[in-house]
């Protein structure tokens, strides 16, 4: 099986600090980038889970055509805007742009965190139909 990653773009560091705090026992590697570009830029055969992306304002421009290709690439990924409490006025166009959730502090990074642990007990336990329970147990006979 492929590791697993949950994604930081940041270029302070305080974010990646706040969640080390508080996901060190989840089963997943922790990868940091500076950029959005260099996020996209990652191996193809990297599997991203999840990401959190600093924004800042001089970033707005770039962050539609960067969600897309998120969305292309790593369609089940959430991200989480983080950010600084200046840029509270832009709350709801991160929303728009695709962001799950948008924090201010990293004194919130425990609301990522628990939105992460959700999204992994719902892509690795979620319930499956009966016709994907029957297309399983033919494949595993054969």
């Amino acid at each position: 099986m492929a590791t697993e990653h949950m994604l930081i773009c940041e270029e302070t560091g305080w974010w990646a600090t706040a969640v080390r705090r508080f996901a060190d026992d989840l089963p997943l590697s922790l990868l940091e980038t500076g950029s959005l570009s260099a996020c996209i830029d990652l191996e193809s055969n990297c599997d991203v889970l999840f990401l959190i992306v600093e924004v800042r304002r001089s970033m707005l421009d770039e962050l539609i055509p960067w969600t897309l290709q998120v969305r292309q690439r790593w369609k089940q990924a959430p991200w989480v805007a983080v950010t600084t409490r200046e840029m509270r006025r832009s709350e709801w166009f991160l929303r728009e742009a695709g962001a799950a959730h948008v924090l201010f502090s990293p004194r919130q990074i425990g609301e990522a965190i628990c939105m992460l642990r959700r999204h992994l007990y719902a892509i690795r336990y979620r319930a499956r139909s009966r016709v994907e329970q029957a297309f399983d147990s033919f494949f595993s006979d054969s």
